[in-house]
């Protein structure tokens, strides 16, 4: 498990959090748990109770009228009470101030996002601020977000595959649609999940905390790994912080390298390392945060997956002028 952060723990509980609306849903997922707890122990000991009370034994008889006991009565009332108090005084605030209240046009960062098997096609109106047209006439393979390269405003807009890019403490607004079967866009670590429909344009809103940036994140989430205990399957996602040497002065593995991309490799490049005499490595994830698709959408649904990066604001405007300026139809279309 992986050391805490001020977000929380991977394994424990929830995943970090790093949506400003999240503690709400926290705060009504961990109130809900503790209700079904309360619930599960005293019926847990009455069907115990009842197991040994009841059981078959010589000389009695099944009884086949049905008991009234005011106990169990008083019990359904409480439990229908506390539904009722969890329903309005929890899930409908919480519900209300996410959801019902999107961001102004003014402030916020849209994004449009097309669901495809098995990929995410992600369109970025570049820095103009002004998406291109797009139109169904106009998707093809190569073409996901039917966007229409004849328009002079759709000459810099940006478009990734699988590869979200946002800014920290910026409200983000992402039109979702489909161009084949219903899908998920859901993002645990930020506490939004919404189905995404084919036809429709469904929107979803929310809010990174400023300082959670993927910077930072991966340094939280650094750890030290005692080089007997490293594995390549629980690692071959994480990256080296420094360089780690042989006796030599060789680089066996080089600060943001990995332990390989097979496991054959990974356990040659782990028998190198303790041979060196290396005795931990400090490993962070690559990519802390991920968009995946939560909706069975088909045989390859697992693999639907899109690595989420988040940037200060001016790290974001950056980027977008960057991958602007590569944008080029004949490349891309």
């Amino acid at each position: 498990m992986l050391a805490a952060t001020q977000y929380g723990n991977y394994g424990l509980w929830s995943p970090p959090m790093v949506s400003v609306h999240g503690d709400g849903v926290d705060s009504l997922i961990t109130t809900l748990h503790w209700f079904m707890f309360l619930l599960f122990v005293p019926w847990a000991i009455f069907f115990v109770y009842c197991l040994v009370r009841f059981r078959r034994r010589a000389g009695h008889t099944a009884s086949y009228t049905l008991p009234k006991a005011k106990i169990s009565k008083y019990g359904e009332i409480a439990v229908v009470i506390f539904e009722v108090i969890l329903l309005v005084g929890f899930s409908v605030p919480v519900w209300a101030e996410y959801r019902t209240r999107p961001p102004v046009r003014e402030d916020r960062l849209e994004i449009r996002m097309v669901a495809q098997q098995f990929q995410w096609n992600i369109h970025y109106a570049g820095p103009d601020g002004r998406f291109g047209r797009t139109s169904a006439e106009f998707i093809s393979d190569v073409n996901a977000i039917g966007l229409d390269e004849s328009d002079p405003a759709a000459a810099d807009d940006v478009q990734t595959i699988n590869d979200f890019h946002l800014p920290v403490g910026k409200d983000i607004y992402v039109r979702l649609t489909s161009m084949d079967v219903v899908h998920s866009f859901s993002i645990p670590t930020m506490r939004v999940k919404q189905d995404v429909i084919p036809g429709m344009e469904i929107p979803v809103w929310f809010k990174i905390k400023e300082d959670a940036t993927s910077e930072n994140l991966r340094a939280e989430m650094t750890r030290a790994y005692p080089i007997g205990r490293v594995r390549w399957d629980r690692l071959r996602h994480h990256i080296a912080t420094e360089d780690y040497k042989d006796r030599t002065g060789q680089v066996l593995l080089a600060k943001g390298g990995s332990l390989g991309g097979t496991f054959k490799a990974g356990a040659e490049l782990i028998d190198k390392l303790r041979q060196a005499g290396v005795a931990e490595i400090s490993m962070q994830p690559r990519h802390p945060l991920e968009l995946v698709c939560a909706q069975l959408c088909g045989n390859s649904h697992f693999t639907m997956k899109a690595q989420l990066v988040t940037h200060t604001p001016e790290g974001f405007d950056e980027w977008i002028a960057e991958q602007s300026k590569e944008v080029t139809f004949d490349e891309d279309f």
